[in-house]
């Protein structure tokens, strides 16, 4: 079985956070928590539970970057973690959100639906009933716009819960801009066109709908995704650099939260 590794952006989420961190625990083998400028005790609770388990890595950003900044910056320290030995390239990174949309216990059917279908990548298809109807008809539009631009018939791309095997990083961070809430539609559209093998079929459930995105976020996300293609289309590629000092010093600074004694945790 391939390791998994929970990538949790969080931002301002003491209310929720410790008892999302304990419902992950059991179904994944390394977190990875993005602080992402958090102004209440996120990042008090983020090194509390570090002390309490091996594999917790802690990314403590200056300054709020944005979901789609901080899932970035997850997805760094994730190759980081390749880099150093610490994973492999065919482990499972999952994407969840900490404010506890999506149900943690999901989390290992997923990975074993993943592994029967040999995907690259599982983007979660959302069950929208406790929705209102302007933000379905908008998921609807942003959906129909990426499956054009990716050249992939998609059900729902702006699901948080998401699965990619540690392989599609790189190539996606490539063409990857991270800017407010675009993660999803670029995770989306460019693990299509670098011809990972994707499945958008697996059905979840949402425990609450939490407003947030505006209008104005969706015209940037559209936007983004236009601009996401052309840098595609064009090979405008980034670097993918693994050398900053803010990956060196969340790998050092986590293992001195770790508890001294006890064995790593093994599935």
């Amino acid at each position: 079985m391939p390791k998994v590794i929970a990538v949790v952006p969080v931002f301002n989420e003491h209310k929720t956070l410790k008892s999302i961190l304990a419902r992950i625990a059991p179904q994944v083998d390394v977190f990875v928590c993005i602080n992402d400028g958090s102004e209440d005790d996120s990042l008090k609770i983020l090194k509390n539970f570090a002390g309490k388990r091996k594999d917790f890595f802690v990314v403590d950003l200056p300054f709020n970057t944005g979901m789609a900044g901080a899932v970035k910056q997850g997805f760094l320290f994730a190759l980081y973690l390749e880099k150093v030995g610490f994973v492999k390239e065919d482990d499972v990174v999952v994407t969840i959100d900490a404010d506890g949309q999506h149900k943690p216990e999901y989390i290992s059917e997923i990975v074993k639906y993943l592994i029967r279908k040999n995907a690259d990548v599982v983007l979660t298809r959302r069950d929208f009933s406790v929705y209102p109807l302007y933000k379905v008809l908008g998921n609807r539009f942003l959906t129909w716009t990426n499956s054009i631009l990716s050249g992939f018939k998609y059900y729902d791309v702006e699901s948080g819960l998401r699965f990619l095997r540690v392989k599609t990083i790189g190539p996606i961070l490539k063409f990857y801009t991270g800017m407010k809430y675009s993660c999803a539609q670029e995770i989306a559209l460019i693990s299509a066109r670098e011809g990972f093998k994707i499945d958008n079929d697996f059905m979840v459930e949402i425990a609450y709908y939490r407003p947030g995105t505006t209008v104005w976020d969706g015209f940037i996300v559209l936007f983004l995704s236009f601009f996401t293609f052309l840098r595609w289309r064009f090979r405008l590629a980034s670097d993918v650099v693994l050398s900053s000092e803010i990956l060196k010093t969340s790998f050092v600074q986590s293992k001195g939260y770790w508890p001294k004694s006890g064995k790593r945790r093994s599935k």
